[in-house]
């Protein structure tokens, strides 16, 4: 399963800066939105020098994606300037656009340091996955394996029962990582990351309530998405991503979180707002 997520997060150059990327859920209801993130980072990257690293990416989700095409990934290369490199990529399916970002890549500097500190949780031993879980509940979703297949190890700080939430406070927490080791191909981590960071985010907006995308009446969906890197990181080691409820209203979620490494630091930040709202 970790090979073939790699291999769906690694486009096919088709040339003139055109890529064609797989879809890792050909079964699901649709595309999951941090699997054409985390593509659009791998072929933003592709046509970036190596000593620039990916430092910050802003999308719009447009359409729902169909999970059984092809999806055709277009980098517009805006600037190539002394320090910093600028791409936009759109996701294209059947010539429509289903996903428009803006990738920035910088080569390293120098400058002061700070952070928040990452809070205290219980280690990832003491947990068990989300995948141990769904299998002893009896809940696994074959379609849609996306923090329950055997590619991503994620485990939840406090899980809630999903399929009977109830009010919560607005945090979560899960330690997340791959379950093989990861080559160091320019973005494949940074990629994996984005792919990661579509979890929990709009879960947590819906939770307050005690509600769940789980529910027939719930419509919910990503509309945009941000990541800031802030420092090197392995996806194949352990990631906290913390993650708190920002604002809920007017149909929408607005959430942000924090990436750590095991030793406390921060090395990604994200905001994402979704919508949320009762079908009519």
């Amino acid at each position: 399963m970790l090979d073939q997520l790699l291999a769906v997060l690694s486009p096919r150059a088709l040339g003139d800066d055109v890529f064609e990327g797989g879809q890792m859920h050909p079964r699901a209801a649709q595309v999951f939105g941090g699997q054409v993130l985390g593509q659009c980072l791998r072929a933003a990257a592709a046509t970036v020098p190596a000593d620039r690293p990916v430092h910050s990416l802003h999308a719009y989700f447009l359409r729902r994606g169909d999970p059984r095409a092809p999806l055709q990934l277009e980098v517009e290369r805006a600037l190539d300037g002394g320090s910093l490199s600028s791409r936009r990529v759109v996701a294209r399916q059947r010539g429509e656009a289903i996903l428009v970002s803006s990738l920035s890549f910088q080569g390293a500097g120098q400058g002061e340091a700070f952070q928040v500190d990452m809070p205290s949780v219980p280690p990832p031993e003491a947990l068990r996955s989300e995948r141990e879980l769904a299998l002893a509940g009896g809940t696994l979703d074959e379609d849609l394996l996306i923090v329950t297949g055997e590619d991503l190890d994620v485990r939840l700080v406090d899980p809630p029962d999903w399929s009977n939430p109830s009010p919560r406070p607005p945090h979560m927490h899960a330690w997340m990582r791959a379950t093989g080791e990861v080559p160091d191909s320019p973005g494949l981590h940074p990629a994996l990351l984005a792919y990661l960071s579509d979890t929990m985010l709009l879960d947590v907006c819906l939770l307050i309530h005690g509600l769940s995308f789980h529910q027939p009446d719930i419509q919910s969906a990503s509309l945009d998405h941000a990541i800031w890197f802030h420092a090197p990181f392995r996806a194949d080691e352990w990631l906290l991503h913390s993650v708190d409820a920002e604002a809920v209203g007017g149909g929408r979620g607005l959430a942000r979180g924090r990436f750590y490494t095991r030793d406390g630091r921060l090395v990604a930040s994200v905001a994402q707002q979704g919508l949320m709202r009762y079908r009519r």
